[in-house]
């Protein structure tokens, strides 16, 4: 893994809370989205599912119900960022076409600072090869309950060396269409619906990456990423079971979104350090439509734009000083344009939040006792130049924070590793537009356009060990985190429009577990991955509790759960020399959540399987998604028990994959 940006290290011997998921391993499990993910790390689940296009998640308690802000997660494709400025969205990637996943879990602030008090998510994405021609192509067919059609999704990648060891290009992409399942009424629930299979999923994307390698010592990488995320009606369902949206407008919503990411890397060996460049831009733009009633809708439009750049140095040497420094620079702006209508206000509110900021970073270690003990030190400083405009004002405020991490690592064997470290993330002041000032000011809860800061400091434990024979492999981590003004997605006045507030401040403590055993039977593994997690207020906003008080010092965390588990059964066996069989049985269950209404949505669970055979390079696999056909829900909507959203129903497929590779 890399993740630690000071060159390639074995994942049993990295003083982090991390984790790594190989692209084949992802395939044979059937993990293909980052919703697919979360399920397989401690601590994680989803926290607002408005469209395909516009997905956020929270991790260890940091994290929201919505995807207003800047994301407390930091997402990065290969070594440059996906951030849409003040909006928090996971990238809408599939997984066809990944070398593998590395997810850090904790505050990360020193390395990828501003966006990473909850953690980081880094997709590392399939190199051309400089030598051969290189071809895989996999389809899809499925069925989900209650959808009149099927699922089909085609996806292929081509890897060709222009000149051989010098220079290649890869060309990678597909397309996936999933059928509505749930029906639309645009009166009364009668059974009879208006429209059936209304939620319409359809998704493309394309990416070409080449490599250049003049040197061995100098690699340049440039990518090109276009993906289409588009869904037909969103939002809160009236029903989860049967799945039904309430539409008496008698419109359809749709959220539609539309990214394009341009980077270019460049990596320079030398004899003790290297130098990284990594250059991008990211241009998009994502919309959703709801309607509320027949003469009242809310539309908001977003047309991002984000340029960073980031320079730094590692040392490769032998050390015993190790360490890594570098420079980041970010322009951004993410302008909006929202409009509300409903019988009792008509809101146009078009803003734009334009950030210009720059960070120094560095981290230090030693090696003691021939790299048995490391004391580690790290320090990043993040100025932030950040302006909200909206029709009657500019806004502009500065900030400059300083966030550091230490760690101290002991490791007397191989197989064991041990640490204590403390980290400080930081999450800049989510901005909201003026109908959600209005509606919180409905509510009594007083509200501003910009919020602020909200910062993270985390303690945390940790243990690695594993067998010598490496069959057996444990992991456990016990952190203690504390936010400074959190952000929290607070209920408004007016109907269908939330808006933030700085609730105050709060602690979590939990314990994250790892445990891997490659059982006697050959080609047979046991996996089992979790996190409990307590997450209370220390502090409430006076005048957020006056106006909420379902919400004081000792109350639960909002949006937080109070653990998740994952048990997965994996086989992968030879037949013959050319015939081999996999297979994956995986259970995944998710503690209850509060919500900021004071709804708790219930624990849920889910069960997933992949029976496949391959020959050579032909694969065909048999795939089951959510076989219990839960149905949640797992966020609770304020029209009964049932509304909401929930779990996509029971989905059942084959694929057919090739690769020449």
């Amino acid at each position: 893994m890399t993740a630690q940006k000071s060159g390639s290290q074995a994942l049993q011997s990295v003083p982090l809370a991390i984790q790594a998921f190989g692209g084949e391993d992802l395939k044979e499990r059937n993990i293909s989205t980052v919703d697919d993910l979360v399920s397989a790390i401690p601590g994680a689940f989803e926290g607002q599912r408005q469209s395909v296009a516009s997905r956020s998640y929270n991790l260890r308690g940091a994290g929201g119900s919505n995807a207003n802000g800047d994301s407390p997660i930091g997402y990065y494709v290969d070594d440059v960022p996906f951030i849409v400025t003040n909006f928090g969205i996971a990238p809408p990637i599939r997984f066809q076409d990944l070398e593998r996943v590395e997810v850090l879990r904790g505050p990360q602030g020193t390395l990828y600072g501003q966006g990473s008090s909850g953690g980081v998510f880094i997709f590392h994405t399939r190199d051309p090869d400089l030598q051969d021609f290189q071809f895989s192509g996999e389809a899809s067919v499925g069925h989900t309950r209650g959808a009149d059609n099927v699922n089909t999704e085609f996806a292929g990648a081509v890897s060709i060396p222009i000149v051989k060891d010098k220079l290649a290009i890869r060309v990678s992409g597909g397309h996936g269409y999933n059928p509505g399942w749930a029906d639309v009424y645009y009166g009364p629930y009668d059974g009879t619906p208006d429209r059936h299979g209304a939620n319409i999923v359809r998704n493309d994307d394309i990416r070409i990456v080449g490599l250049f390698k003049p040197t061995d010592n100098l690699s340049i990488r440039a990518q090109y990423w276009h993906f289409r995320p588009r869904q037909e009606f969103l939002g809160t369902m009236a029903s989860v079971d049967p799945p039904y949206y309430q539409n008496t407008a008698g419109q359809p919503s749709f959220g539609n979104g539309d990214f394009k990411l341009y980077s270019l890397s460049a990596a320079l060996d030398l004899d003790s350090f290297s130098i990284t460049s990594a250059t991008s831009y990211l241009k998009g733009n994502f919309g959703i439509y709801i309607p509320l009633s027949p003469s009242g809708f809310f539309s908001s439009q977003f047309y991002p734009k984000m340029f960073a750049q980031e320079v730094r140095a590692n040392s490769t040497g032998a050390g015993p000083f190790h360490w890594v420094v570098g420079a980041q620079y970010q322009d951004g702006e993410g302008p909006q344009k929202n409009q509300l209508l409903n019988p009792s206000v008509s809101v146009n509110a078009d803003n734009n939040t334009i950030t210009k900021n720059w960070a120094v970073f560095g981290e230090l270690s030693y090696d003691l006792l021939d790299g048995k003990l490391v004391p580690l030190v790290g320090l990043r400083y993040y100025h932030d130049k950040r302006t909200f405009e909206d029709s009657t004002s500019s806004l502009p405020s500065t900030k400059g924070v300083t966030t550091w991490r230490v760690n101290l690592s002991y490791l007397p064997t191989d197989n064991l590793t041990m640490f204590i470290t403390a980290a400080t993330g930081f999450r800049a002041g989510i901005v909201q537009s003026q109908a959600q000032v209005l509606s919180l000011q409905a509510a009594g809860v007083p509200a501003s356009t910009q919020l602020e800061p909200e910062t993270s400091t985390n303690y945390e434990i940790g243990l690695k060990w594993r067998t010598p024979d490496r069959n057996v492999s444990v992991g456990l981590n016990g952190y203690i985190t504390k936010f400074k003004d959190m952000q929290t997605n607070t209920p408004g006045g007016i109907s269908g429009v939330n808006g933030f507030s700085n609730f105050g401040d709060a602690t979590t403590k939990g314990i994250d577990f790892e445990f891997h055993w490659r059982t006697p039977l050959t080609g047979l593994s046991l996996n089992a991955v979790g996190n409990v997690n307590d997450g209370k207020y220390d502090r409430v906003n006076a005048a957020v509790q006056a106006a909420l008080p379902l919400f004081r010092p000792g109350s639960r965390i909002v949006n937080s759960i109070e653990y998740n588990y994952r048990l997965d059964a994996s086989y992968n066996g030879h037949v013959s020399e050319d015939v081999s069989v996999f297979g994956n049985l995986a259970w995944s269950r998710n503690g209850n959540r509060l919500q900021s209404t004071g709804i708790i949505a219930d624990p849920y669970s889910q069960i997933s399987a992949t029976l496949g055979v391959r020959y050579k390079a032909y694969e065909l696999a048999l795939i089951g998604d959510n076989l219990g056909d839960e149905r949640g829900p797992t966020i609770v909507g304020t029209n009964g028990p049932l509304s909401g959203s929930g779990p996509t129903p029971r989905t059942i497929g084959m694929r057919f994959r090739v690769d020449f590779q």
